[in-house]
């Protein structure tokens, strides 16, 4: 792990994703888990040798008009679907099958393998079938606003990974980086929110937020180390979904199941996100 670090904040990411912790560096006789990684990246020689990145491409990278265009893609679709009067089903499928290649590449993309990635995003698929072809669906056009902050999300998501990377250099120990990395996650949260919110209000209704804010601290979470703590999320949303209607009426039962579960997920990324191991290189 040390020989194929870019630099030594990747090394204490690492270290700290194998149980390191500031008490153990101290007994080393370093003031933190920052510190020990400093020495054994000095330490150990490079194979093969690896530049560390520039600040600038650390911090912050401009997205391309493919990236654009990929992000902009399922809102156009959906869109399309409900001008033709698409049913549910349909405009579902256009919904999964154009966000997939923007979700497969860059800020949103889920780091691992395919094994990892499958079981979230066949939830986040049946959260929004759920949603359009359940009691009282939402219309089409609420599947285009959801579709539509696919790239404030992919730019909130980009943000945030690059904060937090930049942060690592200053940081002073790895609860000082959580620290300092904890406030702009909750930003990046209330940003997706407050974006949602407003597109749905100029659709004229709010039915729909709870399920996007949803899958927007699912896909946080899966992208910075957690997929399985994402999917399970989405699972018993979608559980809870299915079964509620028997008690409340849809609106409300897609509310309460999905805006529960964002907040234990949310609630769950203000622990693990804030990790340096969620932000290797």
């Amino acid at each position: 792990m040390i020989a194929g670090a870019a630099d030594p904040w990747e090394v204490a990411a690492g270290l700290e994703a194998r149980g390191v912790t500031d008490v153990d560096a101290r007994r080393l006789r370093h003031r933190d888990v920052f510190g020990l990684a400093e020495e054994l990246f000095a330490r150990v020689p490079r194979t093969p040798p690896r530049s560390a990145p520039t600040p600038a491409t650390r911090t912050f990278v401009r997205p391309r008009p493919r990236d654009l265009a990929l992000h902009l893609l399922p809102a156009a679709a959906c869109t399309l679907a409900a001008a033709l009067h698409a049913p549910g089903a349909v405009a579902v499928a256009v919904l999964a099958g154009t966000a997939w290649p923007a979700l497969s590449r860059g800020p949103l993309r889920v780091p691992g393998r395919a094994a990892t990635r499958v079981p979230a995003a066949l939830c986040a698929v049946a959260l929004l079938a759920l949603a359009r072809c359940g009691p009282d669906p939402v219309g089409t056009g609420t599947l285009a606003v959801l579709a539509l902050t696919l790239l404030p999300a992919a730019a909130l998501a980009r943000w945030f990974a690059s904060s937090a990377r930049a942060q690592l250099a200053p940081s002073h120990g790895l609860a000082d980086f959580a620290d300092a990395v904890r406030p702009r996650l909750i930003a990046a949260l209330a940003g997706y929110a407050a974006t949602l919110l407003v597109l749905l209000a100029v659709l004229g209704s709010l039915r729909g937020s709870a399920v996007g804010a949803l899958l927007f601290a699912a896909r946080l979470l899966a992208v910075h180390g957690a997929p399985r703590t994402a999917a399970a999320g989405l699972a018993v949303a979608v559980a809870a979904q299915a079964l509620l209607p028997t008690l409340l009426p849809a609106g409300p039962a897609e509310a309460v199941a999905c805006g529960a579960a964002a907040l234990v997920l949310a609630a769950h990324s203000l622990h693990l996100v804030p990790r340096a191991s969620a932000h290797r290189i």
